[in-house]
């Protein structure tokens, strides 16, 4: 499978492949055997790997194709039943496509530090797994997606700052009463 995903270019012509399969077995089944649920897993695999819009492609084509196999078949259910399912189907798979998008799009967006971390108590340094000391900053923002920015809280600005405040224009303690 990963010689598969790492050629992405020709993955689309694997899922139409994987979707004329269901399409001939779904074909060869009948009229009165409906086996569309199996649609879904192009389906799935298109908006998993290619993305949403040629998963939604795929989840209206898929459901004419068997429309018309109904004509071919010369089926006698009445043709607005027969549209209504359709109908029903693409709006199911569609959804499904784009579902599965959104969770593949979030998934990758998502990037989440779990477990224990070695930190030291003194420097707050973290080791890493080949027993190397970094900072906490540089830590985390090798291993997420999170950036870090400096500032100071109160508290500190007037510990390290306080004699550079005193008597700073709108600080309320230096303010004439």
């Amino acid at each position: 499978m990963k010689k598969l995903l790492a050629n992405r270019k020709w993955l689309p012509v694997w899922w139409i492949g994987v979707a004329a399969v269901i399409l001939a077995v779904d074909f060869l089944a009948g009229p009165e055997i409906a086996i569309t649920y199996l649609f879904l897993i192009p389906v799935a695999l298109v908006a998993r790997f290619n993305g949403r819009w040629l998963g939604i492609a795929f989840a209206v084509v898929l459901p004419l194709s068997r429309f018309c196999f109904h004509f071919i078949w010369k089926s006698s259910w009445d043709l607005s039943d027969i549209l209504l399912n359709v109908l029903i189907r693409i709006a199911v798979l569609v959804a499904a496509a784009i579902l599965i998008d959104r969770v593949t799009r979030q998934a990758r967006e998502i990037r989440v530090l779990k477990g224990f971390l070695p930190i030291c108590s003194f420097c707050k340094k973290i080791r890493t797994a080949d027993q190397k000391w970094q900072t906490m900053e540089t830590y985390v923002t090798e291993h997420s997606e999170a950036r870090f920015t400096h500032t100071f809280c109160p508290e500190c600005e007037k510990k390290h700052y306080g004699e550079f405040l005193d008597g700073r224009p709108g600080d309320s303690e230096a303010a004439p009463k």
